[in-house]
């Protein structure tokens, strides 16, 4: 668009130039005749106009040529009785076609003095040369111009570039910073300061200082959380014990029945002091740091301790392996969290399964499946069930933050955690988290063989 705009211009303008140029030797022209024209004796006279400047005559008011070059033009004036009569009061330009050759002129016609009365003296010159021009510069303008633009887009996509690099490695940093699994990674990773630039330069530092403050913001939270739950351990370590010991000394009936009450409100409290623990832990995961969790066995670690803290009526099936790059303390209470979210609900089974697999968008990735039989999620539950402080079911059914903590896990770990309920009755719970690539070998030979 820019370059037809130009085009347009440059064209306008060199016709311009053109026509002044061709009306400046006309006027000279125009004046050496009218002065001829003053000075020969009244009669038939010869014009001595160069070849070039071929178009001349010299009428009568009434249109009569009086002299005229080439002398083919005698027989016939070039311009019409009008413009005869306009001639003879001004001088004027005009465009059109001169005969005999039938070629289109451009003529100055104006006034003179022959002797004592006025005749119109006329000159001209062809446009064949400065149309061929026009032509050629137009030509010249279709060919050159589109050139010219695909080598200043071109040129100026390179200077664009190279002065958006900085912004483009900014950028880059920040989807990195984004897509860092853990909020701990993403606190202590910072935006590259471009070399040049002072104004993104400048923007960088800034950006870096509100950076520094939001993980001083973080440390200040997970150190909170942290102190929090190590703290809260105690007082219900000891309040526990207290507990125990008085059931064990108390023979009264009621009086049992609230102490095995508030022991059960104890025990919530230390799900809830390790939940929070352990989600403080999760904060400062980094996935290139931990070691190699075999998932099959840790969930029939959990499996086996939880069955025998609390024996239940509930049929537990565990299957399959996986291997996976993970925290064993915060993976083991993901498992745990999903265990006694499946067993507080079955009505008699509880299945693990424990394997690998690809996924589409996220390729190779390991997982763990809970499923009961019991009445599931009900519908307003199902897509807030990861949420902190949503029940599954009466307010009395846990502290709402179980699977809060087991997406938080997930999170943590690059994974995520998705519930479903399953057709026949009861819900499915699954944690998948991504294989990490020195693992992809071991994690597909387990699965051969699981």
């Amino acid at each position: 668009m820019l370059s037809t705009l130009a085009g347009a211009v440059i064209y306008v303008q060199y016709r311009t130039e053109l026509r002044v140029s061709l009306d400046r030797r006309l006027a000279t022209r125009f004046a050496a005749l009218q002065v001829r024209v003053a000075t020969t004796p009244t009669g038939p006279f010869p014009l001595r106009i160069p070849k070039a400047e071929s178009f001349a005559q010299v009428l009568e008011p009434n249109g009569t040529v009086i002299a005229a070059t080439p002398r083919a033009l005698l027989d016939e004036p070039m311009l019409s009785k009008r413009r005869i009569a306009r001639a003879l009061r001004q001088r004027f330009n005009v465009e059109q076609r001169v005969d005999p050759k039938d070629v289109r002129a451009r003529l100055l016609a104006g006034p003179a003095t022959e002797g004592s009365h006025k005749v119109v003296v006329v000159v001209g010159t062809p446009l064949d040369e400065s149309q061929d021009a026009a032509r050629r510069l137009i030509l010249t303008l279709a060919l050159a111009l589109p050139a010219l633009a695909a080598l200043v887009s071109l040129g100026g996509w390179f200077v664009a570039g190279a002065a958006l690099a900085p912004v483009r490695s900014m950028i880059e940093d920040a989807d990195e910073m984004s897509s860092t699994a853990t909020l701990a990674g993403r606190a202590s990773r910072r935006l590259t300061v471009p070399s040049g630039g002072e104004e993104l330069a400048e923007l960088a530092i800034h950006l870096n200082a509100m950076l520094a403050r939001i993980a001083d913001a973080v440390d200040h939270e997970r150190a909170f959380i942290d102190d929090a739950s190590h703290e809260l351990r105690t007082p219900i370590a000891i309040a526990r014990g207290e507990l125990e010991l008085a059931r064990m000394n108390v023979l009264d009936g009621d009086t049992r029945i609230a102490l095995d009450s508030a022991l059960e409100e104890v025990e919530r409290l230390e799900r809830l002091a390790a939940n929070l623990l352990v989600l403080a832990r999760t904060r400062t995961i980094e996935l290139e740091q931990l070691p190699t969790v075999d998932l099959g066995e840790l969930v029939r670690g959990v499996v086996g301790s939880t069955l025998r803290a609390h024996p239940s009526a509930v049929d537990v099936r565990t299957e399959g392996t996986a291997l996976a790059t993970g925290d064993e303390v915060a993976l083991e209470r993901a498992v745990r969290n999903l265990l006694d979210n499946g067993l507080r609900h079955a009505a008699g089974r509880v299945e693990i399964e424990v394997g690998t697999g690809v996924d589409a968008a996220r390729g190779a990735q390991v997982f763990v499946t809970v499923e009961d039989d019991g009445p599931g999620f009900p519908p307003e539950v199902l897509e807030h069930a990861f949420e902190r402080f949503v029940h599954n079911g009466s307010a009395g059914s846990g502290a709402g933050l179980g699977l809060a903590i087991v997406s938080a896990i997930a999170r943590a770990h690059g994974g995520n955690v998705t519930a479903v309920n399953v057709a026949n009755g009861g819900a499915r719970v699954t944690v998948r988290l991504p294989v990490i690539d020195r693992l992809s070998t071991a994690a597909q030979t387990a699965d051969t063989a699981g």
